[in-house]
């Protein structure tokens, strides 16, 4: 009888031991998926963008505000059609479109001083404004990297990364203005995809409303009209906010050779 009794206990122990286990990994798998589920939280910036507003004149309006994961981009947009975006800026982006709906094409700007190389550096602490932009050029950076946060009109608005590309500055813009007709934004996402030097596994189409940031780069040399490009598209509803899978493009090519031979850094 007593034999039988110490036998029930083990038996017990072991349950007990599965069913502690099995709920330690239910537990640890549950703080995983909710990590990966928010894998970019919003930070609000509504508040931000009312504090900045108070530096706002007849020529200057803080019109919204950009956060980029995986770097220190968290910078006002302004739109002041009569500013000179040629000299230099420290502490703002800027918005050549004004609004005051969610367009479904919007384009910031912000300028590369000192990250211009063919072999830009990865998230420099010292690099500001949108410098640190050009760490989008880098596979393993992308790869853990793929959300931004605008914030615009009292919302804060959460978007995918669907494209990284170089290409004309006339190219953008032609699409850098109000209400893009559905044929225009088919051509613009046709053009993006084309150009990008990675292929996301995300989703994109004309009835999407997409995020552009635009920055200049030298990959190609001193003198040409090239800009470094980032196409997102807004989450969708109910959409979670996983990471998602990324690899080169055949473009990507091109873009390797440039670096090989490429310099650290580059000050103008």
């Amino acid at each position: 009888m007593r034999k039988k009794t110490e036998l029930l206990i083990s038996k017990k122990k072991k349950v007990f031991l599965i069913i502690g286990i099995l709920s330690f990994l239910c537990l640890v798998f549950a703080i995983v998926f909710l990590a990966s589920y928010n894998y970019y939280p919003i930070v609000s910036r509504i508040d931000e963008i009312k504090k900045y507003a108070k530096k706002d004149t007849e020529d200057y309006a803080t019109i919204g505000w950009l956060r980029v994961q995986g770097t220190n981009i968290d910078y006002p947009i302004i739109y002041a059609p009569t500013y000179d975006f040629s000299g230099m800026t420290y502490d703002f982006l800027w918005n050549e479109v004004s609004s005051d709906k969610l367009l479904n094409q919007v384009t910031v700007s912000g300028h590369n001083i000192l990250n211009l190389s063919s072999k830009p550096l990865v998230a420099n602490e010292n690099h500001k404004r949108f410098e640190q932009l050009m760490s989008f050029v880098y596979l393993d950076f992308v790869k853990d990297n793929k959300y931004v946060q605008y914030t615009a009109n009292g919302n804060d608005y959460l978007y995918k990364i669907f494209s990284v590309s170089f290409s004309k500055r006339s190219d953008i813009e032609k699409f850098t203005r109000k209400d893009l007709t559905k044929n225009e934004m088919k051509e613009y996402l046709k053009k993006s995809l084309g150009d990008s030097i990675f292929n996301f596994d995300v989703e994109v189409d004309e009835n999407d409303k997409i995020l552009s940031l635009v920055t200049c780069t030298r990959m190609f040399g001193h003198y040409n009209e090239i800009e470094f490009k980032i196409d997102a598209r807004l989450v969708r509803d109910g959409e979670p906010r996983l990471n998602y899978g990324v690899e080169k493009s055949d473009n990507y090519h091109e873009i390797e050779k440039i670096m090989k031979g490429g310099e650290n850094d580059e000050k103008v």
